[in-house]
């Protein structure tokens, strides 16, 4: 994919319309990751969410978005920044729920973070952090 027509065209439909509301008790999270564990590469990811629909990039929809995870870029992208696509900005646009990571050995923080249906991130609210350390 050409990353440079997504972040431009994303970036134009950015500003026709404001990011969806966050729907209250909206969350995101990690459903077999803990913080501080352990693991082997490659690894398995389950990503969990609840109080917001998971739908496939490509659309704006009202309280929906998919995931992203982010490898050692902090706790969350502010409201309204669209995610980069790179080797440390992972898209799971079709809504997927897992996914297999392979990382070099040490530790890495990965940050969960939502988006909306043109990969506008839900800020912090819709972010969940562990950090892991790979054998």
């Amino acid at each position: 994919m050409d990353t440079t027509h997504h972040v431009a065209d994303t970036a134009a439909m950015a500003e026709i319309a404001p990011v969806p509301e966050i729907p209250a008790g909206a969350k995101v999270f990690f459903k077999n990751l803990k913080n501080g564990q352990k693991i082997k590469s490659p690894f398995k990811v389950q990503m969990g969410v609840s109080g917001i629909a998971l739908d496939s990039a490509g659309v704006i929809k009202p309280a929906s978005g998919h995931h992203h995870i982010l490898i050692d870029n902090g706790d969350s992208l502010a409201l309204g920044t669209v995610v980069p696509k790179d080797s440390t900005h992972l898209h799971f646009g079709n809504a997927q729920k897992e996914a297999e990571l392979k990382l070099t050995p040490g530790e890495h923080k990965l940050t969960l973070q939502y988006a909306d249906g043109i990969h506008r991130s839900y800020g912090g609210k819709l972010a969940s952090s562990v950090t892991v350390t790979v054998q």
